[in-house]
């Protein structure tokens, strides 16, 4: 797929959202509902600080497979998995792929959808005063509101809201370099949103799977003890107590 400008990301975007989420464009998107909705097998593990995750669709695009960083922050988390959906779902070449701190036109790309699919343009404009479109000056109270009602970075939704033309890049670069974990906890935001977490987490009905094929006894008692452990469960237990 050719580089995506920001209006096809913006149509691709809204195309998700209405024909295979069925939300509104304007709703904010809980990102683990919208994995278990798309059946999209998901795994939270820690990774190095330069991976962010992983996607993999298998040939027949009846499969998909995502590994999340849980040491990334919360923030983070959310815009990886946006991102990896594009390449599972608009990607022409359905082959593994590594997110990382890498640039290509396709990853720009995915990046650019997946700041339309985070932050539609429409919600975004609900929730910024008239005065603040204006002056093209979003204030922290105004980015903060907006961060924790569609779970993004700060940096994310700064660099969406420049790309947007709704602040200009001067003020960007000043938004750019605020503590917003600081600001958030002097007004009494949970500051869960720019922490890690989620480590161990699995979405997806592996665990089902596996338990099914051992009881059709295509497996052995071994084997899907080592297929729960993949995923955290099972260890230094029998089948009885799985």
């Amino acid at each position: 797929m050719k580089k995506l400008n920001l209006e096809t990301a913006e149509i691709l975007a809204a195309k998700m959202r209405g024909e295979l989420l069925r939300v509104s464009n304007s709703e904010p998107l809980n990102m683990k509902t919208v994995l278990r909705q798309l059946n999209v097998m998901t795994l939270y593990r820690p990774l190095s600080d330069s991976l962010f995750g992983l996607s993999l669709l298998t040939p027949d695009k009846k499969h998909r497979f995502m590994l999340v960083n849980s040491n990334s922050r919360r923030g983070r988390q959310h815009f990886t998995i946006a991102h990896e959906l594009f390449h599972l779902y608009y990607d022409e070449s359905p082959k593994a792929h590594f997110l990382s701190s890498n640039t290509d036109a396709s990853e720009r790309s995915a990046n650019l959808f997946a700041s339309a699919l985070l932050m539609p343009k429409e919600g975004l404009l609900q929730n910024i005063p008239s005065e603040e479109i204006v002056s093209k000056k979003v204030s922290i109270d105004t980015l903060l509101r907006i961060e924790h009602i569609y779970g993004v970075s700060h940096q994310t939704l700064v660099l969406r809201l420049k790309e947007l033309h709704i602040i200009s890049s001067s003020y960007a670069d000043e938004l750019s370099v605020v503590s917003i974990t600081q600001e958030a906890a002097l007004r009494g935001y949970d500051s869960k949103l720019y922490s890690t977490g989620n480590e161990g987490l699995v979405i997806g009905d592996f665990g089902s799977k596996a338990r099914k094929l051992f009881d059709e006894e295509r497996i052995s008692e071994g084997h899907y003890l080592e297929l729960l452990n993949l995923i955290g469960y099972g260890e230094g237990q029998n089948c009885a107590g799985c």
